[in-house]
């Protein structure tokens, strides 16, 4: 019964066969032996000594969830790096990117990994977030395993077109990527070129002036990327290299003044080359990894009254080299204790320049350190303490020392309880002092145009945008406290059940620019400025510091997984259903603000940036859906949050007020690779290996729509002022040799 009800949730085989990939961190070296001949001694075959090895490519921590190649499949990616943000629901994270370990192992620069294309994939495991301590990232950092196939090759090549429903703008890529991997060995080299053309604001608007043919919405761009590196054993280590160099530029529309037409233009370029080294020195495993990178920048920017251009450039290098060390120091009752060592060291020097004669060096000198260990306490396996289940705990502790700034320090704990195996809970800490970057102090201030709504005129005029560094930031804290639980009420990838909880405070620091609303207009008055009859001229959108920002959230979430792996008995006629060999994999979540507060400095209003003053929901849904089959796959993904309202405190009678209605938007994508719907043929074809794509983004051109008090819509809420883009279509073609 119970093998029955596995075989029809996808979660083990249908019919006898070889033994499969085991999903945990062992498996038996026995399975390789011939089974004994019939008549033989049974004792003598069972007197054989088992031993105990890991899969290839395995991981520290088991996996908290495992993709195997074709789940991958189903997902339908040109690149690992865009199946990584497929798998966003999943992984969490809080927006931040997940670290990556390839076979187990951690590298320097994953960059080159990334672009490989998912076929090169044997599987794809996210770790659970116990696993940023025992790989000496920072806590609470998601980590994601991707190991490679022992043997693969391939020429790839892809181009996408992409243009919004209602015209005026295209855009266009074309890359080529060439992937080789020989066991321990691999190398790659890519490059890709891409470009979107000018959206006009006469593109958009059904009444415009002659201005609005020399303004652009969006900028013309146009980028080349290319990239090369190799990983190959150095004896009894392995060592890599990799190279990487990007150009990119903007043009855009500002009007015209007399016969002038002003321009903004942003021009940028980067070099970077990284080296690293892995292997086993006696019990310690070790990872050297050091990297250079230089960019440079200029922008320009045309201006009215009076007539003028101004002009910025920037330089930044970077050196930095860390090392980071692995050891079991211990073996208790319930498992191995592990301690991580990680030390690194960092030179970054910025110069910026401005065409009023500004110029600026700035260089910091850093040092790293963390510690971390993990302990076990119980566990299930190693028949310790097992009525408790499996217990086990994480520490981390850190300094960081850099030039002209005094240490700074950082520590968390985490607690990791799984009381029974489809339950498991986490609770952790973390405390941390942040000391502003060189490119949040030393950006070059960056001038440009931007639209936006003006509450107190209730217009959408456009402004001058200051962005840059700030040399008035300060240093400050952070304390975090979350809480987790994640149950698998059927043992397997079936169903999926997460709730998280997490409360952070920031003392100092900095945070980015607000919203603009009437509440943040009267706290950075000296930030914005308005001409003598009111309008909107500019606003200084550099990083501020200050004193207090407090946040707190809770998520839940539902994944499930399907998948028809069913079979024929054999000699049976089998039957063509659609869900045979195919697999859908649904996520739900759900995010409830619970707080969010924002005070500048001692004595000024607390913005509640949910209670009127920052415009935040304080609902989301996000929905993700995925279901493929050999050769089709397609997608779904939706998002929707609740309504806002923002409050004009000038007006406590609430006329003022500005309603923003729930809104959804959703996102569809479908893949075909004609080569492997028809290889019933038995005929290969210029059709094999060849993926079709297509993809729609705003699948309803939907957009978030404001009302004011009374019903009706502000002046500078229609359509095309909110989202000039809309719903765009992309079409891809992607092609394996």
């Amino acid at each position: 019964m119970i093998a029955a009800f596995l075989c029809l949730a996808g979660a083990g085989p249908c019919e006898a066969g070889p033994p499969a990939e085991t999903s945990g961190k062992e498996s038996t070296a026995a399975a390789d032996d011939p089974a004994p001949a019939t008549g033989s001694d049974p004792a003598s075959w069972l007197d054989r000594d088992i031993v105990v090895t890991a899969r290839r490519g395995e991981a520290l921590v088991e996996p908290e969830t495992e993709l195997d190649e074709e789940r991958i499949a189903t997902y339908g990616a040109f690149s690992i790096r865009e199946l990584i943000g497929n798998l966003a629901p999943l992984i969490g994270g809080r927006d931040k990117p997940p670290a990556l370990l390839v076979n187990g192992q951690r590298v320097g620069d994953t960059s080159m990994i990334e672009g490989f294309p998912p076929e090169a994939l044997n599987r794809l495991a996210i770790l659970p977030p116990e696993a940023a301590a025992r790989y000496g990232y920072p806590a609470e950092q998601r980590v994601v395993n991707i190991v490679l196939k022992p043997h693969f090759a391939s020429w790839t090549t892809g181009s996408t077109l992409t243009q919004p429903t209602s015209g005026g703008r295209d855009g266009e890529t074309l890359s080529v990527n060439r992937v080789a991997i020989d066991g321990s060995a691999y190398w790659s080299t890519g490059a890709r070129l891409g470009r979107e053309s000018r959206l006009l604001r006469s593109q958009r608007f059904p009444e415009f002036d002659d201005e609005d043919r020399y303004k652009s919405l969006f900028p013309s761009t146009h980028n080349l990327d290319v990239n090369a590196g190799i990983t190959h054993p150095v004896g009894d280590f392995s060592g890599s290299l990799s190279l990487n160099a990007g150009a990119s530029a903007s043009r855009g529309l500002l009007g015209q003044d007399e016969s002038r037409v002003l321009q903004e233009r942003q021009d940028s370029r980067s070099v970077g080359v990284s080296a690293g080294l892995s292997g086993s020195v006696g019990d310690f495993r070790t990872n050297i990894a050091a990297s250079y990178g230089r960019s440079w920048s200029k922008n320009l920017f045309g201006k009215k009254a009076p007539l003028r251009v101004d002009r910025s450039s920037s330089r930044n290098e970077n050196w930095s080299v860390q090392l980071n060390v692995d050891k079991m120091v211990a073996t208790l009752p319930a498992g191995p204790l592990t301690s991580n060592f990680a030390i690194g060291g960092s030179r970054n020097t910025s110069f910026s320049r401005r065409s009023d004669g500004y110029a600026d060096t700035l260089q910091r000198d850093q040092l790293t350190t963390q510690m971390s260990l993990a302990i076990p306490i119980t566990s299930r396996r190693m028949s310790f303490l097992a009525a408790l289940g499996d217990i086990s705990v994480d520490l981390t502790g850190g300094m960081d020392m850099a030039s002209r700034e005094k240490r700074s320090v950082r520590y968390s704990a985490g607690l990791s309880w799984s009381p029974i195996e489809a339950l498991d809970l986490r609770g952790s800490t973390s405390f941390s002092e942040m000391v502003p970057s060189v490119s949040l102090l030393n950006a070059p201030r960056v001038e440009t145009t931007a639209r936006l709504y003006d509450y107190a005129r209730q217009e959408t005029t456009e402004l001058i945008w200051i962005s840059g560094g700030n040399p008035d930031l300060r240093r400050g804290s952070r304390h975090m406290l979350s809480l987790r639980a994640s149950l698998r009420p059927f043992g397997s990838q079936l169903v999926t059940l997460t709730t998280y909880y997490q409360r952070e405070v920031a003392r100092g620091g900095i945070t980015s620019f607000p919203q603009l609303t009437p509440a943040t207009e009267r706290v950075f008055a000296g930030r914005i400025v308005r001409d003598t009859e009111g309008r909107l001229v500019s606003i200084d959108a550099r990083p501020i510091p200050i004193e207090r920002d407090l946040t707190s959230q809770l998520s839940s979430g539902v994944t499930l997984f399907f998948a028809g792996k069913a079979k024929a008995p054999v000699g049976a006629v089998p039957k063509a259903r659609i869900w045979d060999n195919g697999q859908i994999t649904m996520s739900l979540t759900h995010n409830w603000q619970l707080r969010s507060e924002l005070l500048i400095a001692p004595g000024l209003p607390v913005l509640d940036r949910l209670g009127g003053n920052g415009g935040q929901s304080n609902h989301t849904l996000g929905l993700q859906v995925n279901a493929g089959w050999p050769g089709l796959g397609g997608s779904l993904a939706g998002n929707w949050q609740s309504a806002v309202r923002v409050r004009d405190a000038a007006r406590p009678d609430g006329q003022g007020d500005f309603l923003y209605p729930a809104t959804a938007q959703f996102n569809f994508g479908l893949f075909v690779e004609p080569g492997r719907l028809l290889q019933a043929s038995g005929k290969k074809s210029w059709l094999s290996k060849l993926r079709l794509t297509f993809d729609v983004q705003n699948l309803f051109d939907t957009y978030r729509r404001v009302r004011l008090a009374d019903g009706s819509v502000p002046a500078g809420y229609r359509r095309h002022e909110i989202d000039p883009l809309g719903r765009t279509i992309q079409i891809g073609v992607q092609k394996q040799f």
